[in-house]
């Protein structure tokens, strides 16, 4: 047997942190066996080869090993600049400024770099560093003046520029004393400083535009209009000889605008700032401009457009809010202009910065645009009046011997608001707010008197005036009768024990028409145009032990009867009302079900409705869970139709065919006005919503047909301006 040779072993298995703490120890062996020095050269090298990432990581293992080798953070430093890592370059040369304190050009390298990514703080404490070092440093102190100027430090701004003038007169130095004593408002001072610069050194670009910003400042002091007109002049050839050395230059583009919008030339400016647009400079301060001058020039759409860039980027910009409320105001934008107005003082009072004098100007524009509303929308057409209440033919009201007050009642159309409504002289109730409204008044009468005079003005003062002459009718009440349930005694009815509503139906004597039945408010079915009629209403007495009946005819003359109900102590059984219309149903309720289809396409007024199978899909869907005894389809039918048939054709049919269940569907054109919901007629008028047929109680008026009527759903499935329209009613 031969033994295994050594290298033939197999190896222990080592665990995963052992690994990790072996390559560690080697890590530090390397570093510990190279100098920094060492990794420095390799850096340098890496970085002129532009093998940024790896020289970084030599660069990282020099300072490691040397923390203090100030080469190494200046090979960094420079290495991050070439990455655009701004923030990191700056950090290394301050690195090296404290490394060097006594150097004071590392200490400006380290404050112009701080200065470069607005870390102002740094960059004044480097800058301050050079300065105390070398007091006589020309570049220390310009780059101490810039700081301080972007700190908005002016006066150490000031003391700056001028220990650097003082050191030595530059070109460099003559522009930022320029540019310092422009910040301060001394404009003379800073145009003979830019003046200086530009004669020696015509080439000096950044001077031309500065000494125009400078022009256009004193434009804004001089009075005199030769004055001010030399100052745009100078701030124009300026710029223009700044863009004839550089035509890439936006800043003098964007300048000179101003001097041009200045002297009313608005095309000038906008092709001034729309070139400085093209060539990328699209900051607020651009599109701000470029609207203002749109609003100069009469182009107040184009205004909007730049400013809706401003708004889109900052929604709480107020100065951009209130200059669109201005250019909509002016491109008749009224309603746009107000909502402006209202976003710019919310802001600002959320902001705590709305003062009196602010409040007083937002209410100032608020007024102007309401007085441009009111003229804009002046017309010279009177209202037009009809009177509903009390009963009349033609001219002639018929108002009953009896009354002492008479209720007049009825609607005014106008195209506008209403400013008054009169009624023998008082004042009727109305809706200020609201278009073409109801109005209601009770006025004394006298026996002798001969008129009702109705008076309407609009907003703009039209009048019109309705005129019904009266006439003296019968005087006598309607007699009230009722028949079911059976009276138990005088103006008495007796009801089950745990019922807690009853089937009222009743007969009317009286020579005129009845305008009302009702049981506690409630309209009771009935027939308006019969002599004499038949009513019937269900009423719920739970906990009640009363209830009372008025009736009216059409003079006025009314009368009302206060009926007892009791309770037997017989206990009745009360049958279980059907499910609701939300899936299928099990069983239909006693008595039979009726499907009623209005179908209403072919309008006068409004465009015609194609119908479709679609719809009949619905109605089937939607009432899949009855049984339909019957089916009536009413096709085309105009208003006086529509109530002619559920005030009494469809209330006599349920009566004899003893209905249990109704069932209502509609298509055609609808309306939602006011918060109500119109069916329209086909002889509806657009507009008039006295044409339309306010559906809203057909729901109860269906359950007064008659006892057997026990369950009604209505569904409106119209087209209308809602996309809400479509409605459901058990």
């Amino acid at each position: 047997m031969g033994r295994t040779p050594i290298f033939a072993q197999p190896m222990p298995t080592l665990s995963r942190p052992l690994v990790l703490a072996l390559s560690c120890l080697f890590g530090c062996s390397v570093l510990l066996a190279q100098s920094g020095k060492g990794f420095l050269k390799e850096a340098d090298k890496l970085r002129g080869q532009l093998q940024f990432e790896q020289a970084l990581e030599k660069y990282g293992f020099a300072i490691q090993t040397e923390p203090k080798l100030v080469k190494a953070y200046q090979g960094r430093a420079e290495t991050y600049g070439a990455l655009g890592r701004s923030a990191d370059r700056a950090g290394d040369l301050g690195q090296v400024a404290l490394l060097l304190p006594e150097d004071a050009v590392h200490a400006v390298s380290a404050a112009q770099a701080y200065l470069d990514i607005d870390s102002l703080v740094k960059a004044r404490a480097f800058g301050e560093q050079a300065t105390r070092v070398a007091p006589k440093n020309q570049l220390a102190m310009m780059t101490l003046a810039r700081i301080c100027l972007r700190s908005g430090d002016l006066d150490c701004a000031s003391k700056a520029a001028d220990n650097a003038l003082a050191i030595k007169a530059t070109t460099d130095s003559y522009y930022l004393h320029g540019i310092v004593r422009s910040a301060t408002r001394d404009y003379k001072t800073a145009e003979f400083d830019l003046d200086k610069v530009i004669e020696w050194n015509h080439l000096y670009e950044p001077a031309y535009v500065a000494v125009s910003e400078v022009q256009l400042a004193l434009y804004d002091l001089y009075t005199g209009p030769t004055m001010k007109a030399r100052t745009l002049e100078k701030a124009i050839e300026r710029c223009t000889r700044a863009l004839e050395l550089n035509p890439q230059s936006t800043d003098a583009l964007f300048t000179r605008s101003r001097a041009l919008a200045h002297q009313k030339e608005y095309a000038k400016a906008i092709d001034d700032v729309s070139r400085c647009m093209a060539l990328g400079r699209v900051d607020r301060a651009v599109f701000v401009q470029r609207a203002n001058y749109y609003k100069g020039f009469g182009q107040f759409q184009n205004a909007i457009n730049d400013i809706n860039q401003v708004i889109l980027a900052d929604a709480k910009d107020v100065e951009a809010l209130q200059l669109r409320a201005e250019c909509r105001e002016a491109n008749l934008d009224l309603e746009g202009a107000l909502k402006d107005i209202d976003a710019a003082q919310k802001l600002m009072e959320a902001d705590g910065a709305l003062g009196s004098d602010q409040r007083t100007a937002f209410e100032e524009s608020r007024g102007r645009i309401a007085k441009q509303v009111f003229e804009l929308n002046r017309e010279a057409d009177p209202p037009s009046i009809t009177v509903v209440k009390p009963y009349h033919a033609s001219d002639v009201a018929r108002v009953s011997t009896s009354l002492e007050f008479v209720e007049v009642s009825g609607h005014v159309r106008d195209k506008s608001l209403l400013k008054s409504i009169m009624v023998n002289g008082k004042a009727a109730d109305f809706s200020k707010d609201e278009k073409d409204p109801e109005f209601f008044a009770t006025v004394p009468f006298a026996r002798d008197a001969q008129e009702i005079v109705v008076q309407a003005t609009d907003i703009y003062d039209n009048f019109s005036s309705e005129v019904l002459a009266v006439e003296r009718t019968e005087g006598i009440a309607p007699s009230i009768a009722i028949t079911s349930p059976k009276p138990s005694g005088e103006h008495e009815i007796t009801l089950a024990a745990g019922r807690t509503d009853v089937f009222i139906e009743g007969a009317l004597t009286d020579a005129s028409l009845i305008r009302l039945i009702a049981i506690n408010g409630v309209n009771a079915s009935y027939a308006p145009d019969q002599i004499n009629p038949d009513f019937s209403i269900k009423v719920d007495l739970k906990g009640a032990e009363s209830f009372v009946v008025r009736a009216e005819d059409q003079y006025g003359n009314a009368s009302e009867q206060t009926w007892t109900v009791k309770r037997s102590t017989e206990v009745a059984v009360v049958a279980p009302k059907p499910p609701p219309l939300d899936g299928a149903v099990a069983s239909t309720p006693k008595g039979g079900t009726w499907l009623i289809h209005i179908e209403n396409a072919n309008y006068r007024n409004f465009p015609a409705l194609q119908g479709s199978t679609a719809d009949q899909a619905r109605m089937q869907k939607a009432f899949s869970g009855y049984s339909i005894a019957r089916t009536i389809n009413k096709k085309n039918l105009t208003k006086e139709q529509l109530e002619r048939f559920f005030n009494i054709e469809l209330r006599d049919l349920a009566r004899t065919s003893k209905v249990g269940t109704i069932l209502v569907w509609y298509s055609g054109h609808g309306r939602t006005v006011g918060g109500k919901a119109y069916w329209i007629p086909v002889d509806g008028k657009k507009d008039d919503i006295y044409s339309f047929y306010n559906y809203g109680a057909l729901k109860a008026q269906m359950q007064n047909y008659s006892e057997s009527v026990t369950n009604t759903v209505v569904v409106s499935d119209a087209a209308g301006g809602d996309a809400s329209f479509y409605d459901l009613t058990r």
